[in-house]
Protein backbone atom coordinates (compact mmCIF):
# COMPACT_ATOMS: atom_id res chain seq x y z
CA UNK A 1 0.00 0.00 0.00
CA UNK A 2 1.40 3.59 -1.23
CA UNK A 3 0.18 6.30 1.27
CA UNK A 4 0.93 9.82 -0.24
CA UNK A 5 2.13 12.67 1.68
CA UNK A 6 1.62 16.59 0.84
CA UNK A 7 4.88 18.16 1.04
CA UNK A 8 2.45 21.48 2.21
CA UNK A 9 2.79 22.28 5.73
CA UNK A 10 0.18 24.11 7.82
CA UNK A 11 1.62 27.46 9.68
CA UNK A 12 3.32 25.60 12.63
CA UNK A 13 5.26 23.31 10.18
CA UNK A 14 2.58 20.41 10.63
CA UNK A 15 1.37 18.37 7.54
CA UNK A 16 -2.78 18.97 7.69
CA UNK A 17 -4.30 16.43 9.39
CA UNK A 18 -6.07 14.27 5.72
CA UNK A 19 -2.29 14.28 4.81
CA UNK A 20 -1.86 12.27 1.65
CA UNK A 21 1.64 10.82 1.57
CA UNK A 22 3.85 10.96 -2.00
CA UNK A 23 6.78 7.94 -0.75
CA UNK A 24 5.84 4.46 -0.10
CA UNK A 25 7.31 4.12 3.75
CA UNK A 26 8.66 0.24 4.79
CA UNK A 27 9.09 -0.81 8.25
CA UNK A 28 12.12 -0.90 9.36
CA UNK A 29 14.14 -1.71 13.00
CA UNK A 30 17.28 0.06 13.10
CA UNK A 31 19.19 2.11 15.63
CA UNK A 32 19.30 5.55 14.47
CA UNK A 33 21.97 8.14 16.06
CA UNK A 34 20.86 12.02 17.11
CA UNK A 35 23.38 14.96 17.21
CA UNK A 36 21.53 16.88 19.86
CA UNK A 37 21.64 20.54 20.18
CA UNK A 38 24.96 20.23 23.02
CA UNK A 39 26.37 18.10 20.55
CA UNK A 40 26.02 14.88 22.14
CA UNK A 41 24.91 11.64 20.19
CA UNK A 42 21.88 9.42 21.68
CA UNK A 43 20.62 6.63 20.08
CA UNK A 44 16.60 6.25 18.66
CA UNK A 45 14.86 3.21 17.28
CA UNK A 46 13.44 3.84 13.70
CA UNK A 47 10.50 2.03 13.03
CA UNK A 48 10.10 3.05 9.56
CA UNK A 49 11.20 5.16 6.56
CA UNK A 50 10.60 6.69 3.51
CA UNK A 51 12.71 8.87 0.95
CA UNK A 52 10.96 11.73 2.75
CA UNK A 53 11.45 11.18 6.34
CA UNK A 54 11.86 8.41 9.74
CA UNK A 55 9.85 7.62 11.98
CA UNK A 56 11.59 6.90 15.23
CA UNK A 57 10.88 5.83 18.81
CA UNK A 58 13.25 7.64 21.31
CA UNK A 59 13.33 8.22 25.53
CA UNK A 60 12.34 12.16 25.70
CA UNK A 61 9.92 14.75 23.33
CA UNK A 62 10.86 17.12 20.67
CA UNK A 63 9.36 20.46 19.57
CA UNK A 64 7.85 20.29 16.38
CA UNK A 65 10.51 22.15 13.93
CA UNK A 66 13.07 21.52 15.49
CA UNK A 67 16.18 20.33 13.46
CA UNK A 68 18.47 17.42 14.15
CA UNK A 69 21.24 15.29 12.24
CA UNK A 70 20.42 12.09 12.51
CA UNK A 71 22.59 9.23 10.90
CA UNK A 72 21.85 5.62 10.15
CA UNK A 73 23.26 2.22 8.35
CA UNK A 74 20.68 0.84 5.57
CA UNK A 75 21.46 -3.18 4.94
CA UNK A 76 22.29 -4.45 1.58
CA UNK A 77 22.43 -7.41 0.90
CA UNK A 78 26.13 -7.77 1.48
CA UNK A 79 27.05 -4.86 3.84
CA UNK A 80 25.37 -1.77 5.52
CA UNK A 81 25.78 2.07 3.80
CA UNK A 82 25.55 5.21 6.19
CA UNK A 83 23.06 7.65 5.56
CA UNK A 84 23.45 11.06 7.49
CA UNK A 85 20.78 13.58 6.94
CA UNK A 86 19.29 16.54 8.14
CA UNK A 87 15.65 16.08 9.68
CA UNK A 88 12.88 18.44 10.81
CA UNK A 89 10.58 17.24 13.76
CA UNK A 90 7.07 17.09 12.20
CA UNK A 91 5.20 15.93 15.70
CA UNK A 92 5.97 13.76 18.92
CA UNK A 93 3.43 11.40 20.22
CA UNK A 94 3.62 9.66 23.31
CA UNK A 95 4.01 5.91 23.10
CA UNK A 96 1.75 4.36 25.21
CA UNK A 97 2.61 4.09 29.32
CA UNK A 98 6.33 2.70 27.64
CA UNK A 99 7.92 6.13 28.41
CA UNK A 100 8.50 6.32 24.77
CA UNK A 101 8.01 9.26 22.38
CA UNK A 102 7.31 8.98 18.74
CA UNK A 103 9.03 11.46 16.43
CA UNK A 104 8.05 12.04 12.68
CA UNK A 105 10.69 13.69 11.21
CA UNK A 106 11.01 14.93 7.65
CA UNK A 107 14.30 15.05 5.62
CA UNK A 108 15.63 18.52 4.75
CA UNK A 109 19.11 18.06 3.56
CA UNK A 110 21.16 15.00 2.51
CA UNK A 111 25.09 14.63 3.29
CA UNK A 112 27.09 14.08 0.24
CA UNK A 113 26.13 10.61 -1.60
CA UNK A 114 23.93 9.27 1.16
CA UNK A 115 20.15 10.46 -0.94
CA UNK A 116 21.81 8.24 -3.45
CA UNK A 117 22.12 5.43 -0.78
CA UNK A 118 18.97 5.98 0.35
CA UNK A 119 17.08 5.50 -3.13
CA UNK A 120 18.98 2.63 -3.68
CA UNK A 121 17.58 1.14 -0.45
CA UNK A 122 14.02 2.33 -1.36
CA UNK A 123 14.05 0.40 -4.74
CA UNK A 124 15.36 -2.47 -3.27
CA UNK A 125 12.98 -2.68 -0.32
CA UNK A 126 10.14 -1.84 -3.37
CA UNK A 127 11.27 -5.03 -5.07
CA UNK A 128 11.71 -7.43 -1.97
CA UNK A 129 12.08 -7.57 1.27
CA UNK A 130 15.62 -7.39 2.65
Amino acid sequence: MVEKTSDEEGPGGELPTNEQRIHERFRINLKTRIRLSDGSVTSAQAVDISMGGIYLEYGASADAGKVFELAFDLPFTNEFKRVIVKARVMRTVVIGNRGLYGLAFIFTEFATETEKILEQYMQLRKLKTI
